[in-house]
């Protein structure tokens, strides 16, 4: 597998999760899993598939702390461009991953 990048395809998706491409592009298509739509390609942000990995962790405590630091980065990022709440997005995914270690 090639070094992960921070804006994947879905072909690069599926090979990063390890499933089909139709199942990326399925949950595309049902809301799970956010991309942007690029003339008639998809691109997903690397920090969107991890945070569709903590969505749907089995640990009920990954979801939970996962909802409830996003619940606090909307509140506190009223008002502010999309690219500092992204990175405010990405922290919080690097909080969570260091408290599962």
């Amino acid at each position: 597998m090639e070094t992960v990048k921070e804006i994947m395809t879905p072909e690069q998706v599926a090979d990063y999760l390890q499933l089909n491409k139709d199942t990326v592009y399925r949950y595309i298509r049902e809301g799970k899993l956010v991309a942007s739509k690029l003339g008639r390609n998809y691109r997903i942000p690397r920090a969107n598939v991890d945070l569709f990995l903590l969505a749907t962790s089995t640990s009920q405590i990954a979801r939970e702390a996962l909802f409830s630091r996003l619940e606090n980065v909307a509140e506190r990022n009223k008002g502010i461009p999309f690219e500092e709440v992204g990175r405010d997005v990405a922290e919080a995914i690097a909080e969570i991953r260091l408290g599962d270690s």
